[in-house]
């Protein structure tokens, strides 16, 4: 509810607001081993005097642009118990003869929150999937958690696109102990105006094959 989402912003304040964006990442390169990473814009909190509509707006989403990455790399902190890490993609490195020259170890970046803030964020999101709108993204067997995005997209001249959506669901599990953290992103989809009608089946399908194929034991009945 954007509402709900500037009440909220407002109670904290916008240096607040500003330092947690930077603290989960976004505004910066991630680092991964890929070129041509982008370090997404969070400007409009960045300067010395935030103006309350760039606060409000930025509190639901808009003003700001991030990438995949940066919110996979958000989502993960509070899998981790709060805790924000390095993406990587090579895991090791061999010589000719497959002997190993380097391990890449996983690199922890800092603490964005405490764990037990990160586990009550992930309560709501398992609640999201139980309860909200995400029921279709439901794998039996298992608690996962997750969240829906349905973004408009910028006109490139002002304003933005008529009846032209970016639909995002991002989650994570088993939430007693995530094993994956996912984005499944579809642009400008016309089968739904919401990602409830999109992603978030795709998500749960795929979700299903994961478990399966880890062999991840459930959880629950």
């Amino acid at each position: 509810l954007n509402t709900g989402a500037i009440f909220a912003a407002t109670q904290v304040g916008s240096t607040v607001y500003s330092e947690y964006l930077k603290k989960f990442g976004f505004g910066e390169k991630t680092g991964i081993e890929l070129s041509s990473e982008s370090n997404g814009n969070i400007n409009s909190l960045l300067t010395t005097k935030v103006k309350d509509i760039d606060l409000a707006t930025a509190s639901f989403g808009q003003g700001l642009a991030v990438t995949p990455l940066q919110m996979i790399s958000s989502y993960a902190v509070l899998a981790n118990k709060g805790t924000l890490m390095k993406p990587y993609i090579v895991d090791k490195i061999l010589d000719k003869d497959d002997n190993i020259i380097k391990t890449i170890e996983p690199q922890v970046i800092r603490q964005v929150v405490s764990t037990q803030t990160a586990e009550t964020v992930s309560a709501m999101l398992v609640n999201v999937i139980e309860n909200g709108h995400a029921k279709k993204s439901k794998v039996q067997g298992y608690y996962i958690g997750g969240k829906t995005g349905t973004a408009q997209i910028p006109s490139g001249s002002g304003g933005y696109l008529e009846n032209k959506y970016i639909h995002t669901f991002v989650g994570y599990g088993p939430i007693e102990d995530p094993q994956f953290v996912m984005l499944v992103k579809f642009d400008s989809p016309n089968t739904s105006v919401y990602a409830e009608g999109t992603v978030v089946p795709v998500f749960g399908e795929i979700v299903d094959f994961l478990l399966k194929y880890y062999q991840i034991p459930a959880t629950r009945e």
